[in-house]
């Protein structure tokens, strides 16, 4: 079974920045330049933490915080001048 993750990170070299970027893209979209939305299995969840610890130092931060399908629905986001489809607000 899939569920949502939100995964944010805070990076402070660039190489290891592009790289942990390159590993996120292969597991969910990008919402913001270091926020992703993942659906995973328990298993690809583990596997992300995996290829993310191989890339990332004790300085990085990374947060991963599960979802319920309502709240991962409920994420909106503005780009440039709009918002996206529909403009419904809730506190996560």
């Amino acid at each position: 079974m899939r569920s949502w993750h939100l995964v944010a990170y805070d990076v402070r070299d660039d190489r290891r920045l592009r790289q942990t970027a390159r590993v996120l893209e292969g597991y969910g979209e990008r919402v913001q330049f270091s926020v992703f939305r993942c659906r995973l299995t328990k298993t690809e969840l583990e596997r992300l933490r995996w290829e993310l610890a191989q890339v990332l130092e004790p300085a990085d931060d990374l947060l991963i915080i599960p979802l319920c399908d309502r709240c991962a629905g409920a994420i909106r986001q503005r780009k440039g001048q709009s918002w996206d489809a529909e403009s419904t607000f809730r506190i996560v």
